[in-house]
């Protein structure tokens, strides 16, 4: 049994309950040799990117971006 003292390089286990339609879809899109885990990250990275490209679509189409020059910003400190 564990003292409570977790190696931190090691990440702990843990357990997403999820209905049968849901385990076989996620299975469905695993590849041969893919980890769960594996394919839960890309997905997880996907919709980061996915979430970031709207709100750069949002902010073109409403105009509010600004365009800077970052050598002008550095300059500041």
């Amino acid at each position: 049994m564990s003292s409570g003292t977790a190696d931190p390089g090691i990440a702990s286990i843990k357990r997403i309950p999820v209905k049968e339609p849901t385990w076989r879809a996620l299975h469905n899109l695993k590849e041969a040799g893919q980890s769960f885990d594996e394919l839960i990250a890309a997905m997880i990275r996907r919709e980061q990117d996915f979430r970031e490209w709207k709100m750069i679509c949002e902010i073109d189409r409403n105009g509010e971006f600004i365009p800077f020059d970052p050598d002008e910003i550095m300059q500041d400190d």
